[in-house]
């Protein structure tokens, strides 16, 4: 487990994380802690996120589709 500090808004949060999930995260953290607009960072952070997972969901859908057939 990792221990890391991110700050937003003006505040400090702290938490831990998986390490390998800390690796895969560590750039939007750095973005995020480094970033001049915080707010608009995290929204796209969030919206892509949420895109991917639209993507994915879809593609489930079809294969399970095909698989029923």
């Amino acid at each position: 487990m990792k221990k890391i500090k991110i700050y937003l808004i003006g505040q400090k949060y702290e938490i831990e994380l998986e390490d390998d999930f800390y690796e895969y995260i560590q750039e939007d953290i750095n973005k995020l802690n480094n970033s001049n607009n915080q707010i608009k960072d995290l929204l796209h952070l969030f919206l892509e996120e949420k895109f991917l997972s639209y993507k994915n969901n879809k593609k489930i859908i079809s294969l399970l589709k095909k698989l029923e057939k």
